[in-house]
């Protein structure tokens, strides 16, 4: 990376006396912050929140997030708040690069906020992700087209978003989203139809199967919100949960509907709550 303008850096151990996770190293400068340890729950699991102190990115703005989990470790990753795109009126992108590191029988539920794109905003984001075999993740992540004083939808310019996910270090998933309203008509077919906003959901665990997903879909049926969403297999142990919508609210009842889901089947927890309302 050529420059960056934010930067977090975290290291999860296993405290081997009392099999616990800590952090081994917590780093951030510039315009990224991330929390101290702070336990949601009666699990005690380390979660962090991520930061961006300028209260979102700028035109040009380059940050870059790192984050590490030993053997035996788990750990609650998420925003604040939605991470917000500001007008980039000289057509240059605010990036954000992430690379995440599970070593064997680690857990991460890496829950973002939508990314909120205002008028004239240009961002791209690759988040690489390199899982050992044993390992558990959950990610959570979508786009939420910014307000506008004209009430028309879609003024952003361009949004890419690329997740690489790698099982023992083999590529696994190749996962891109490209949207750019100024060519494209996205309430077309294949884009956005006739909703707004989208969300999506990746889980990769050894005991996720065809029947496990049969049973998160007929678990799912339970909202009624009108969203359309699917939820299919990969070729390796994994899903994908994929929902367009109008409202973010509508779009993360399903999403965080599928990550409690698999976080109780999967990992034997209760239902996640972030206290972010």
């Amino acid at each position: 990376m050529e420059r960056c303008d934010g930067k977090i850096e975290i290291i999860l151990e296993n405290h081997i006396p009392r099999n616990e996770t800590i952090i081994k190293k917590i780093y951030h400068e510039g315009v990224f912050k991330v929390s101290p340890t702070i336990h949601l729950d009666t699990e005690k699991i380390p979660c962090y929140f991520l930061m961006h102190m300028g209260g979102g990115y700028l035109e040009g703005e380059h940050c870059y997030n790192d984050i590490h989990l030993k053997e035996n470790t788990r750990s609650i990753i998420t925003t604040q708040t939605p991470t917000i795109i500001y007008k980039c009126v000289n057509n240059i992108p605010a990036k954000q690069f992430s690379k995440i590191h599970l070593e064997k029988n680690s857990v991460l539920e890496y829950i973002m906020d939508n990314t909120i794109l205002f008028k004239d905003a240009n961002y791209e984001q690759e988040t690489d992700i390199y899982l050992d075999s044993t390992s558990t993740l959950i990610l959570a992540e979508g786009i939420t087209a910014g307000w506008s004083s004209d009430g028309q939808p879609f003024q952003y310019k361009l949004a890419k978003m690329k997740n690489r996910i790698y099982l023992d270090n083999k590529l696994v998933l190749l996962d891109k989203l490209l949207l750019s309203p100024e060519k494209n008509d996205l309430f077309s077919l294949g884009h956005f139809e006739e909703y707004l906003n989208y969300g999506t959901a990746i889980i990769i665990d050894s005991k996720i199967d065809l029947e496990f997903i049969e049973k998160m879909r007929e678990y799912l049926q339970k909202y009624e919100v009108d969203v359309k969403y699917g939820v299919s297999k990969l070729e390796i142990s994994g899903l994908v949960v994929r929902v367009l919508g109008n409202l973010t609210q509508d779009i993360q009842k399903i999403v965080y509907g599928a990550t409690n889901y698999a976080r109780k089947e999967l990992l034997g927890s209760e239902k996640l709550d972030l206290r972010k309302q």
